[in-house]
């Protein structure tokens, strides 16, 4: 039995890795990072069992060893074969045997043969495996096995198995928990105070407001049923109701006398009537309005904010298992209670009486979160609008929205921030001169480094990178190693689906192991191969050349060296089923592999010495051919400043997250004191006279299970923009309808909103279901349009939806400055809602022929095969108020858009060398009608100014619910305007759309899915 017993106490026995010291490289330290995940996966594992035969029953027990091969993406946890040997004691007798089955990771079951070396015979077997829970029985992968093989006298074996050998922890890539937990205390009930009826019906109107600043702020437009033609109903009837409730004050000449404002006010003036009636205990008629009351009120509104609402909307994207406010109204409540003790100076009675009224108040609230949760179905779609707790004057500003902000997601915006703006093809030149640039380290966190194009074949773009980029960079360091003593540490974090699902292996394997790694490529790569071959053996030369880094081989080892000279990949979310949600798509367990880290960004050598030392490129792009042609429209953001050393902070906590040990981290990557300057710096480039600076904050939607601070940045944003406001939204998936009922509740409160989607045949993802969710969530927008206009136009607000469906290349110029004066000539409300003076119009077209014979069409690498038609993969929020877009009225907008379209061709006209050599490109965009901006600003009256509110959100997260609920992503949130570039580029996006007038111009540009599809699409809506 030894031998056995002890591969069964291998199972659980948890290896204790080394503890080293964290060290520069050049001073004999190593750099940890996850590698690739290895194709073949080993277990051990150990069980114990019975066998009957003729009726009784005999004890069994055994240890194995495993290995499994995916048939497919391993994330899909389809398919694989699993063989192992095992080893064991039956009937006291020592038995051998090898099984062999066929997996299917995801259903947890498997059917294959056993043959044991006792009977000498194989015999059919089935297997069932459980981890027990998320991150297996002992949180380290481990699953709970049975094993039943019935024509062996029904032989039935439980044990458990255990992953070793593998290069990313299992068991530790994941949240432990697919939910958050929220406590429910016992609250105590309070005596009702003796303040007669006055004080029921204040709290009776109250909560009437609550529940229609509820239903005008996030309208639901998420309605479901057996099929669309009900679903669609019940969402028209819900409107209507919302029209009846509007539309009589309208009908009445009183326009906008009903709308979410005249509710907020009329909740307010009811909280405040309760309270000073608490706080006067005033005669049963109700007449006090006290300076006391208003002072509690007051108070209460800011604990309500603080205490309940913020804390309960940051769980927005999160489930919550106990969906209830008592653990934020218990905290609040005693918060109150104690101000209303110390601070308040009320009388005992009054105090009990005060009390009461924010009791009843929380339950107001809590009333409308469950209205939300049981309309919503969905604990992750609730949001509690702010307006419970803001008056309207309390978020009209840009410092107080920013403060607003700031406070919803618990981080601050920081100063001293100077950004430019990268269009489409100049993303693969700046992220390749981001890799030159750095001394200490670079990062290129991405969602995708293309082995494969989507003809399958081998990735030009990819390729140049690698020799271009990492080889350039790799052998020019090693040769001024020698003076420098300092090698950067280059690193690759990249999601393992995208990293399976493109071939990203062809490419890392060499980066890995750049001196040694020989790369066979197909015939027709032998140019390819020969390039990379040249480019290995420069860096070999150089590496052997380098007397210093010599020295320090002999003395460290030829592992030292291999360490240093490499790119150190890091593949996170590995397959793990291990880890399993029902939460997913309900009710099925599934496992978490379908939750991806989506970010994308690369930065090198940001540090908490110097706040301007180095770079973060934020994008919507990544590493592939198609990212760089002439159909892709994208945008990316190059940031310089303190923001930046937030994305520093982001990826050491996904490294340990997964699995990276806190002293095994890479040593650029840990946290450092500041520099004692470090805030001087910022002051002094804020008093440059020639300062561009601006106020940013960096946001994280966590991979899978973990907090979504996008979401509650944007939310913030759609819900409290002040009446008057402009906000512009092209995006490339458009199937989140929570966002379309956040963005409908603007427009009935008098926002503008302008939904960019793209056509079809222009939409990059054409997943199945994908475009089906986004014709019916635009549908529903286009009808609720329709139904409402009267009431949305009498708050002064619009909802617009366009189709992005260009008919010619994104680099072409001129075509893009005609499209926007025809589709302004085409529409009046474009022309009101712009303001543009007449003469914008005319220089439109002048500057349009004068482009003319200045531009000449880039001609494509013939390498890159793609489909032509233009692909709107912007992911972009932009936020205007009032008196910000009276920027508009400007009549010098032709100069400042003849100033960006110059800087634009000249991009254009050197695109392709720029992307065959990744070399040459043109800085980012920046300054084109700075004067004018600055200017117009200064005109303005101190008052007006305070109320100019801009925000521009660029980043990876998309308008659907993977990016919501289930994917990483990252959003930099600029606030006030720095520059006019993204605005002049966001009107040429206008002006490349088809905007819709009805619901049935939805038709052939964005076609409605089929019964059975529509049906299946809303079932797994979170991870389309």
């Amino acid at each position: 039995m030894r031998m056995p017993c002890a591969l069964l106490a291998a199972v659980v026995m948890t290896s204790v890795p080394a503890i080293a010291q964290v060290r520069l490289p050049s001073d004999g330290g190593t750099i940890t990072s996850l590698g690739q995940p290895r194709s073949l996966k080993w277990t051990v594992g150990g069980g114990a069992g019975r066998h009957f035969r003729s009726g009784e029953g005999q004890a069994l027990v055994e240890g194995r060893v495993a290995v499994q091969r995916d048939l497919l993406n391993p994330l899909a946890s389809i398919a694989a074969l699993h063989a192992e040997l095992y080893l064991g004691y039956r009937d006291r007798a020592l038995e051998r045997g090898v099984r062999a089955r066929f997996m299917s990771p995801a259903g947890r079951f498997g059917i294959g043969a056993d043959y044991g070396g006792l009977d000498a015979r194989t015999d059919l077997l089935l297997t069932f495996m459980h981890p027990g829970r998320r991150g297996g029985l002992l949180g380290d992968g481990s699953t709970i096995r049975i094993d039943y093989v019935p024509r062996r006298d029904h032989t039935f074996t439980i044990g458990v198995e255990r992953p070793i050998r593998r290069r990313i922890p299992m068991g530790r890539t994941r949240p432990d928990r697919d939910h958050v937990r929220i406590s429910r205390p016992a609250l105590p009930a309070l005596a009702r105070p003796d303040a007669g009826p006055a004080l029921d019906q204040a709290l009776a109107s109250a909560r009437d407001a609550a529940g229609w600043i509820r239903r005008l702020g996030v309208p639901f437009v998420d309605h479901g049923a057996w099929n669309r033609r009900e679903a669609d109903a019940a969402f028209v009837a819900d409107i209507t109701a919302v029209k009846a409730f509007l539309g009589g004050a309208v009908a009445d000449g009183n326009a906008g006398a009903m709308g979410l404002a005249t509710e907020v006010r009329r909740y307010h003036e009811a909280i405040e009537l309760a309270f000073s009636m608490a706080a006067s205990r005033s005669a049963p008629d109700g007449d006090a309005t006290t300076a006391d009351g208003e002072l509690v009120a007051s108070k209460a509104r800011s604990i309500l904010l603080s205490e309940v609402l913020f804390p309960y909307n940051r769980l927005l994207g999160q489930t919550k298992r106990e969906d209830t406010l008592a653990e934020f109204a218990g905290n609040a409540r005693g918060v109150f209670v104690r101000w209303l003790h110390v601070d308040s100076k009320l009388k005992a009675e009054q105090i009990d009486a005060a009390a009461w009224v924010f009791a009843e108040l929380l339950d107001i609230i809590e009333a409308n979160r469950a209205a939300a949760r049981a309309q919503w179905r969905d604990s992750r779609f609730v949001w509690l609008p702010l307006q419970y707790a803001l008056l309207p004057e309390q978020h009209d500003t840009q410092a107080e929205l920013d403060t607003l902000v700031e406070q919803a997601v618990g981080d601050r915006f920081t100063e001293g921030n100077f950004v430019s703006y990268v269009i489409n093809e100049q993303f693969q030149y700046h992220l390749s001169r981001t890799i030159r640039a750095a001394e200490d380290y670079h990062v290129l966190w991405t969602h995708d480094f293309r082995g494969k194009d989507a003809n399958g074949d081998l990735d030009e773009m990819s390729f140049r990178h690698v020799i271009l980029s990492y080889f350039r960079a790799m052998t020019d360091r090693v040769r001024s190693y020698d003076s420098t003593a300092t090698f950067p540490v280059y690193m690759i974090i990249l999601d393992e689906w995208f990293y399976q699902v493109t071939g990203g292996r062809t490419w890392l394997n060499v980066l890995e192991d750049p001196t040694a790694h020989r790369l066979r490529l197909p015939p027709e790569y032998d140019a390819w191969e020969q390039s990379l071959a040249a480019a290995q053996e420069a860096l070999r030369a150089a590496i052997d050349s380098s007397v210093l880094l010599q020295a320090q081989r002999r003395q460290y080892g030829d592992d030292w060296l291999r360490n240093l000279v490499k790119v150190h990949v890091n593949i996170t979310n590995p397959a793990d089923p291990s880890f399993w949600s029902r939460s997913v798509i309900p009710p099925i367990p599934l496992p978490d592999n379908m939750m991806r880290d989506h970010r994308k960004v690369a930065f090198y050598d940001i540090t908490e010495e110097d706040p301007y030392r180095g770079e973060a490129l934020y994008t919507g792009a990544g590493v592939g051919e198609h990212y760089a042609n002439l159909a892709w429209e994208d945008r990316s953001l190059l940031v310089r400043g303190p923001v930046a050393l937030r994305i520093k902070r982001a990826a050491r906590e996904t490294l340990l997250q997964q699995g990276i040990r806190a002293d095994r981290i890479p040593l650029p990557l840990q946290p450092r004191a500041k520099a004692a300057d470090y805030d001087d710096r910022i002051r002094a480039e804020l008093r440059r006279d020639d300062a561009q600076s601006l106020r940013a904050l960096e946001l994280h939607n966590g991979t899978g299970f973990a907090a979504k601070d996008v979401n509650v940045a944007k939310a913030v944003l759609y819900t409290l923009m002040p009446p008057g406001s402009v906000i512009k939204i092209p995006d490339s998936l458009w199937s989140g309808s929570f966002w379309g009922s956040a963005l409908l509740g603007c427009a009935m409160r008098g926002v503008r909103v302008l939904i960019i989607a793209p056509a079809i045949e222009n939409a990059p993802a054409q997943a199945f279901g994908t475009q089906g969710r986004s014709h019916e969530l635009l549908w529903r927008l286009l009808t609720a349009e329709r139904l409402l206009a009267p009431e949305i136009a009498a708050s002064g607000g619009l909802l617009k939806v366009g189709l992005f469906a260009p008919d010619f290349e994104v680099t072409n110029i001129p075509a893009k400055v005609r499209a926007v004066e025809v589709t302004f000539s085409r529409h009046a409300w474009l022309r009101d809602l712009f303001g543009f003076p007449p003469s914008v119009y005319e220089e439109l077209e002048v500057i349009a022929s004068t482009l003319d014979p200045l531009f000449m069409r880039p001609g494509e690498p013939p390498e890159f095969e793609y489909d032509t038609r233009p692909q709107l993969h912007l992911k972009a929020n932009f936020f205007a108020s009032r008196e910000a877009w009276t920027l508009l009225s400007r009549p010098d907008w032709p100069g400042a858009t003849w100033e960006f379209l110059q800087q634009r061709i000249a991009q254009v006209q050197t695109r392709n060398e720029t992307v065959r050599t990744l070399d040459g490109g043109s800085d980012a965009l920046l300054d084109a009608g700075r004067g004018m901006v600055q200017d117009w600003f200064a005109r303005l009256d101190p008052d007006t100014r305070e109320r100019v509110v801009f925000y521009t959100v660029v980043g990876s997260q998309n308008q659907n619910y993977r990016s919501m609920i289930i994917d990483g992503e990252v959003g930099l949130v600029i606030s006030r305007w720095p520059s006019i570039i993204p605005y002049l580029d966001l009107i040429s996006i206008v002006g490349q759309s088809h905007w819709l007038e009805q619901p049935s111009d939805l038709k052939g540009r964005l076609p409605e899915s089929s019964a059975w599809r529509w049906r299946i699409g809303r079932w797994v809506k979170l991870v389309l």
